[in-house]
C-alpha cells in the first residue's frame, strides 16, 4: 500500500495528463456517438471534432490573443500605478500603521503579478507544463474517443482482474456526469467571457478583453474564480474614479446572481450533484498536487470521489443489513 501510494506521488503528472484525456474523452463521447448513428465512422467523427477545436484554438490565438496580450501588458504596467493611487486614497482615511501594513501587502502582491504573468505564453505554460503535455493529452484524448468503449479497453488492460470489474462500474456511473460537467463549463466559460467582455466594454472599463477572457478562464476554478476577476476590475475601475469602480462592483454582484441562479442550474442541474465538501477537498487536493490544472480537474475529481463513498456506503449498508439479519437467526 505504501509502494502504491509512492508510485502515485511521483506518477502523478502522468496520471493527471491520463486524467484530463479521459475527461475530455467523456465528453467528446456524445457527439462523436450522434455521428456514428449518422453511419459517420467513430474515427472519421473523432478527427472531425478534432479539428473543429484546433481551428477555433488557432482562429481565437490569431485574432482575440494578440490584442489580449497588448491589454494585459498594459495592466502590469499600471499595477504600480493603482497601487499608488490605492494607498494615497486609503491613507485619508485610515491610520499610519494600518496603511504601512496594507502598503507592504500590496506592493507583494503587485511584485508576485508583475514577476509571474509578463506573458501569456507563460501563463499557457504555468497551466500546462510543457507544448508536450498538450500534446499528450491531445493524442491519448483522441485515441481514447476514436475506439468503441475505449476507455473501458484501457482500464481493462491496465487493472489487475480483481479490480477490474469495481473500476468499470464507478466509471459507467461517473463518464455521462463528467461529459455534462465538461460540455456544461465550456459553454459557462463562453457565456461568462463574453458577458464580462461587453459589460466592462458598456461601463468603460479598461482591458475589458483581458477580463473577458480572465473570466472565461477562472470560470473553471470552483467558488473563487469570479470573484477574483470581479475584484481586479473593480480596482481598475476605481483608479479611473470611485463611480466606475463602484459600478463595476454592482455589475460582478448582478451577473453573480445571474449565473448561481440562472445559468449554473440551467447549465449543470444533470453534470455533477456533489456535496460541498467533497468539492472542496478535491479543490484543495488539486492545488497541492498539481496547483492550476488541479483546480480545474478540481470537480471532475470529486464526482470521481462522491461515487466512490456513495457506492462504499451502499456495500456498508448492505454488510450492515446482512450482520443484523444473520443475529436475528441466533
Amino acid at each position: 500500500m505504501v509502494f502504491f501510494a509512492i508510485a502515485i506521488y511521483f506518477l502523478r503528472d502522468i496520471l493527471i495528463i491520463l486524467f484530463l484525456a479521459v475527461v475530455i474523452s467523456s465528453a467528446v463521447n456524445a457527439p462523436i456517438s450522434f455521428l456514428e448513428r449518422k453511419r459517420i465512422p467513430r474515427v472519421l467523427g473523432a478527427l472531425l471534432i478534432s479539428l473543429t477545436a484546433i481551428a477555433v484554438v488557432a482562429l481565437l490565438l490569431y485574432t482575440i490573443v494578440p490584442a489580449a496580450i497588448i491589454e494585459l501588458n498594459e495592466v502590469l504596467k499600471s499595477l504600480g500605478d493603482l497601487e499608488n493611487f490605492e494607498i494615497s486614497v486609503l491613507g485619508k482615511f485610515i491610520s499610519p500603521e494600518i496603511m504601512k501594513n496594507f502598503e507592504t501587502n500590496i506592493g507583494s502582491i503587485s511584485d508576485v503579478l508583475l514577476s509571474g504573468g509578463t506573458s501569456l505564453i507563460n501563463l499557457i505554460s504555468s497551466v500546462f507544463g510543457s507544448i508536450a503535455s498538450v500534446v499528450a493529452v491531445f493524442v491519448l484524448s483522441f485515441y481514447l474517443a476514436a475506439s468503441k468503449e475505449g476507455v473501458e479497453r484501457f482500464l481493462k488492460s491496465t487493472l489487475p482482474a480483481n479490480q477490474e470489474n469495481y473500476a468499470l462500474k464507478i466509471y459507467s456511473k461517473t463518464k455521462y456526469r463528467l461529459g455534462l460537467w465538461f460540455q456544461g463549463q465550456l459553454i459557462l466559460s463562453l457565456v461568462i467571457t463574453a458577458f464580462v467582455f461587453f459589460g466592462l466594454l458598456i461601463l468603460g472599463v479598461k482591458y475589458s478583453l483581458v477580463f473577458g477572457l480572465l473570466g472565461g478562464i477562472l470560470e473553471l476554478v470552483p467558488f473563487v474564480g469570479p470573484v477574483i476577476v470581479g475584484i481586479l476590475a473593480t480596482l481598475v475601475g476605481i483608479s479611473d474614479s470611485w463611480t466606475l469602480g463602484i459600478a463595476t462592483a454592482i455589475f460582478f454582484v448582478i451577473m453573480q446572481q445571474i449565473e448561481n441562479h440562472l445559468l449554473v442550474p440551467l447549465v449543470m442541474k444533470r453534470a455533477v450533484g456533489i456535496h460541498p465538501v467533497v468539492a472542496v477537498i478535491s479543490l484543495l487536493a488539486g492545488v497541492q498536487l498539481a496547483g492550476f490544472v488541479g483546480i480545474i480537474l478540481a470537480i471532475p475529481s470529486a464526482v470521481v470521489i462522491q461515487e466512490i463513498l456513495e457506492d462504499w456506503g451502499v456495500r456498508k449498508n448492505q454488510i450492515g443489513k446482512l450482520d443484523f439479519e444473520n443475529a436475528d437467526n441466533f
